[in-house]
C-alpha cells in the first residue's frame, strides 16, 4: 500500500469514530497532504426543495478561496455548481473548461489562482433527502487526478462531508451563554453584507460597539470567523433561513 492509500484508508477508518469536528478536520488534513493536496471546503451547494445557493460549511487546510466562492456569488457562472447535481464520481476543474473557453469562467479560475489554487478535485456528496454538497479539494500545484486517486478520495471526502455535519450539528447544540438583541442584530445585517461601520450607522452605535459584540457573539457561537455567525444562528433558529442568503 502506498502512503496516500494508507493515509487515505486511515481516515476512513478513524472518521465514523472522530467525535469533534477539529479532530476530523484535522485528520482529513493529513489525508489531503499525504495525496499532495493542501485545501478543501465542505460546501452545502442545496437544501431540500431551495434554489442553489451554495454556502461555506466548514473546511481543512488552505480554502480562503473558498469565502471569495461564497461572497462574490460565484456559483452563478461556475459550471461545477450544476454538475456536481448530476455527477456521480469526481471531477477536476480543468474538465469543466469549455472549448472556445468562457470569459466568466477563466476569471473565476484566475482569481482562484491569486488566491493560491491551481487544480482542484470536487466530489459531489448527495444526501439522503434530495440535499446536495460538494468537498472540493486543492493543490497550489497544476495536476491530475488519476482515477484510483479519485475513487479513494471521493469515498474519504463523502465521510469528511457526512461526518462534519454530524459534528457539526451536535456542537452547534451545545448550549451556550444567550446571544443578546444587539448581537443578534449585528449578525442579521453581518449576513446582509454590512461592514462595522455600516451597520453602527444603522443601528446608531459605534464602530467599535458593533466590534465588541461581534467578538462576543462569535465567542457564544464557538466561530471564530465574523462571515461564519449568520450560519450558525441559523442553525440555532435565531435567524430565519431567508436571512442568511
Amino acid at each position: 500500500m502506498t502512503p496516500p492509500e494508507a493515509a487515505t484508508f486511515a481516515f476512513i477508518q478513524d472518521a465514523s469514530e472522530t467525535e469533534t469536528l477539529a479532530a476530523l478536520i484535522g485528520r482529513f488534513t493529513t489525508c489531503l497532504e499525504a495525496n499532495g493536496l493542501d485545501g478543501a471546503a465542505c460546501m452545502r451547494l442545496a437544501g431540500i426543495g431551495q434554489p442553489v445557493q451554495p454556502r461555506l460549511l466548514f473546511g481543512a487546510g488552505r480554502f480562503a478561496w473558498a469565502d471569495r466562492y461564497e461572497a462574490e456569488r460565484l456559483h452563478r457562472i461556475d459550471p461545477g455548481a450544476q454538475a456536481a447535481f448530476s455527477a456521480l464520481s469526481p471531477f477536476s476543474w480543468a474538465e469543466l473548461r469549455a472549448d472556445p473557453p468562457d470569459t466568466g469562467v477563466e476569471a473565476m479560475f484566475a482569481a482562484f489562482r491569486s488566491d493560491g489554487v491551481a487544480s482542484a478535485l470536487v466530489a459531489p456528496v448527495h444526501g439522503a433527502q434530495g440535499e446536495v454538497y460538494s468537498v472540493t479539494m486543492t493543490t497550489a500545484q497544476e495536476a491530475s487526478f488519476p482515477d484510483d486517486m479519485r475513487r479513494r478520495l471521493h469515498v474519504a471526502a463523502s465521510l469528511f462531508a457526512v461526518r462534519g455535519l454530524t459534528c457539526l450539528e451536535r456542537e452547534a447544540e451545545a448550549p451556550s451563554a444567550e446571544i443578546t438583541r444587539r448581537e443578534l442584530q449585528c449578525i442579521y445585517w453581518i449576513a446582509e453584507g454590512r461592514s462595522d461601520w455600516e451597520i453602527g450607522r444603522i443601528l446608531d452605535i459605534s464602530e467599535g460597539t458593533v466590534a465588541w459584540h461581534v467578538r462576543n457573539a462569535k465567542a457564544k457561537l464557538g466561530r471564530p470567523k465574523r462571515s461564519e455567525l449568520p450560519d450558525a444562528a441559523w442553525r440555532r433558529g435565531l435567524l430565519p433561513d431567508d436571512s442568511t442568503h
